[in-house]
């Protein structure tokens, strides 16, 4: 897919991205003067503080006795105290290593004026392209990137004679992305060394901060085959008509860590995609902005594959030996919003990651398990500090370090303990979405064992309760700070955590884990409806407060849905929380002031719709996030129109492909969550539990077709066979509350070939030919 934009980007917000997955290109600007800010997935400036978690686990009884009796003042006031008796200040609010811009490229050539100017965004290519008219031909930069790599090839090109000066030089950019966002300038921590030949420039980039042992060093090398007039930090370049400059940008740190990066094809990146019918066909980025916003549903359908499709490159450009981070692999300020560091408590597991398992890539979902290796000592001592148990407590932050740090009274991310049991369920997906069982004694299953290990530690020490707890980021009603007792995302992520846990420990043998897993997980305290009819946040007697970004307590519906959602009573709660949580949104559709705040909280609700059959909300969801949260760069924004952030590209594929297959080991549910005006559509390359890949999906309001192949490397995952649920006939679009009960039955041989499946819903008959 081919787009283009006509908008001038004013600032590297708005830019347009290339990347390997390992370093960064932004560019930005207008035919006078363009910018390329180059940045390296490694380079963190080591700014702030790598204290290890402080020693609260002796205020813990007094905090906990408070909570029993109401009293969240008295709780917290227990924890800033310790605090204090530590040499601590309780107010201050520790952030992580923030992922800092290395150097920036500026081409300023000398021109008299300019037309019909292009940013072009191809969805099968990790590069970008910027084209103007000047005088009587085209004028254009193009960056070209390999995945993987830790270089970029760029081109000017001019069908007519041009002269310009092509500079390497430092960052100056210090504004934050949006006033919403704290300013903390970060470029005091570093010095960089510009210098000149005629075949390279050179930036040398050293940081130092915290520590002498942690500071960095990055390098910006550009090198040309050709001589070029050195000036200043740069060259002055002359192009004959026609002619085209190329050259080599080299972008290293020497920064400690895993190398190792997925490889990814460029065929891949073609090879899930997403269309309904009767969508528009227009290239133009702004023209289809405009009709979607307008209600043009043609256009509306577009904006949805051309997010699907932005997002999943956008993703794969960002993903290399680590993570995307919360503005992917790029960096275009000295002043990134949140560090721009892994933030987990939704953003990685909801956002960036959140496509790769299900729509073609589960081979990136390694990247985040390289981070996560790199601090098992830290995670241990988080959890003998803060709760004073053994195992694993993992932090709610990261970059270049574990330690459970980043807190205060009205972020008491200390106590927020869902991290390791996300991660077990992230992992047990990946392993059952491809077969790959290694990494299950390579690591997995001690990182199991010490998670919840830590988990019924802080369970038996709260006498069966999980105290204090905290529903991430949000404040119960009328409360003075978010503590609380058994907050249901603790319960749900303990939940699944266990139920990981236990069938970890049955592929190992080892039952009398498993046992005990399952009984512990039996024994956690229950979810709760609240008075208001809406899925409990919080514990018994506790005001909810729906208003707000967060969605903290549908986490037993985001992965494989908890079973105890089968309830209808439960499933009903957990109904009435979306769509109270989607109306909220849709009061003030806009960015703060308004209610469009934070992307992966969209995902949350719609991923929860999915699960529970709501089509409807789930496409409202989806809606917003295509419209409202992409810029005409095609590149993803945290608010509603601010905010460079990568949530909105990882979150709009994984909410596509819930809403058009579901699965287990055992099933594979097609179209649980078809919203009414999705009458006929296909998607190919998606891919589920069970190792199974949908090669192509087809729908229309009579008809449904599937390539499945069941691959063999996962057939130790599958029953004998593997059941294929569809809606019955007449029943295509589904309705809330659906469920396998009003689904057809199709049984294919787990060990057999890849079928195609037709199914007509006039007379209920399939066929399977076999490849």
């Amino acid at each position: 897919m081919t787009v283009w934009s006509s908008t001038l980007a004013s600032s590297w917000e708005t830019g347009a991205i290339a990347g390997t997955g390992v370093v960064g290109a932004l560019v930005y600007g207008e035919p006078s003067r363009h910018v390329i800010v180059l940045s390296h997935e490694r380079f963190f400036v080591p700014a702030n503080s790598r204290r290890p978690a402080p020693d609260l686990a002796p205020a813990l009884p007094q905090a906990r006795l408070a909570l029993a009796e109401g009293d969240e003042k008295a709780a917290a006031d227990a924890i800033e105290q310790r605090l204090v008796e530590l040499g601590m200040n309780p107010e201050e609010l520790v952030w992580t290593d923030p992922l800092g811009p290395i150097a920036q490229l500026s081409w300023q050539p000398d021109l008299s004026g300019f037309s019909d100017y292009q940013r072009v965004l191809r969805t099968d290519d990790l590069g970008a392209e910027i084209r103007w008219k000047s005088g009587s031909g085209w004028t254009g930069i193009r960056v070209d990137a390999t995945h993987g790599a830790e270089f970029f090839d760029i081109e000017l090109s001019s069908d007519t004679a041009l002269t310009g000066i092509l500079t390497l030089e430092q960052v100056s950019e210090r504004r934050a992305g949006a006033d919403t966002v704290e300013t903390l300038d970060y470029s005091r921590f570093v010095a960089t060394t510009c210098s000149v030949s005629s075949t390279s420039l050179s930036a040398a980039i050293s940081a130092a901060g915290y520590a002498p042992e942690t500071d960095i060093t990055a390098r910006v090398e550009v090198t040309s085959t050709r001589r070029l007039a050195p000036t200043g930090t740069g060259w002055r370049v002359t192009l004959d008509p026609g002619e085209r400059l190329s050259f080599r940008v080299d972008v290293t740190t020497d920064g400690a860590g895993p190398r190792y990066v997925d490889p990814v094809s460029t065929e891949s990146l073609a090879s899930s995609s997403f269309s309904l019918l009767g969508a528009s066909t227009c290239d133009h980025v702004e023209s289809v902005f405009g009709d979607a916003h307008a209600g043009v549903r043609a256009a509306v359908h577009q904006m949805l594959e051309l997010g699907y499709a932005a997002g999943r490159r956008n993703i794969i450009a960002s993903c290399g030996a680590l993570p995307p981070t919360l503005q992917g692999v790029w960096q275009g300020t000295w002043s990134p919003a949140w560090s721009a560091d892994y933030t987990m408590n939704g953003n990685v597991q909801l956002g960036t990651l959140a496509s790769v398992l299900w729509t073609g890539n589960p081979s990136l979902m390694r990247s985040l398990f390289r981070m996560i290796r790199q601090f098992p000592e830290d995670f241990r001592s988080n959890a003998r500090a803060i709760y004073g148990v053994p195992g694993m407590m993992l932090p709610a932050r990261l970059s270049t370090h574990g330690h459970a740090n980043h807190f205060n009274r009205d972020f008491p991310h200390q106590f927020w303990i869902g991290h390791g049991n996300w991660l077990l369920r992230m992992a047990a997906d990946y392993v059952q979405v491809t077969g790959d069982r290694s990494i299950i004694d390579e690591w997995l299953w001690e990182y199991a064992v010490e998670i919840l290990t830590f988990g019924l530690a802080v369970v038996a020490d709260g006498d069966g309760h999980l105290s204090p707890s905290y529903s991430p980021e949000n404040t119960p009603g009328g409360s003075d700070n978010p503590l609380s007792i058994d907050s249901t995302a603790d319960i749900g992520a303990l939940r699944d955590g266990l139920r990981v846990g236990a069938w970890l420990a049955g592929l190992r043998g080892d039952e009398q884990r498993a046992e005990q897993w399952t009984s512990a997980r039996s024994a956690l305290p229950p979810y709760r409806i609240a008075g208001d009819a809406t899925l409990a946040e919080w514990g018994a007697s506790v005001p909810e407060r729906l208003e707000h970004r967060h969605a903290s307590q549908l986490h037993g519906l985001w992965h494989e849905p908890d079973e105890a959602f089968e309830r209808p009573e439960l499933r009903a709660a957990a109904q009435a929380t979306v769509r109270a949580k989607a109306a909220w949104r849709a009061e003030a559709p806009h960015g703060p002031p308004g209610h469009q705040e934070m992307a992966f909280g969209l995902s949350s609700i719609a991923l929860a719709a999915a699960a529970l059959g709501d089509g409807e909300t789930a496409a409202q969801c989806a809606y917003w996030l295509a419209l409202d949260h992409f810029t005409h760069a095609m590149v993803s924004t945290h608010d509603a129109g601010s905010i460079f952030n990568l949530d909105a590209s990882g979150a709009l594929p994984a909410v596509i492909a819930a809403m058009l297959v579901a699965s287990t080991t055992s099933t594979i549910h097609l179209l649980p969550a078809l919203p009414l005006l999705w009458e006929a559509g296909a998607a190919n390359g998606l891919t589920a539990r069970g190792g199974a890949v949908i090669h192509e999906l087809r729908w229309s309001p009579s008809t449904l077709s599937c390539d499945v192949e069941l691959r063999s490397e996962a057939a130790w995952l599958r029953p004998s066979t593997t059941v294929l649920l569809m809606p019955r006939a007449g029943n295509l679009r589904t309705t809330p509350h659906a469920s396998q009960t009003n689904s057809t039955r199709v049984e294919i041989e787990s060990t057999g070939p890849r079928v195609r499946l037709c199914f007509d819903f006039a007379d209920q008959t399939s066929t399977q030919p076999v490849e």
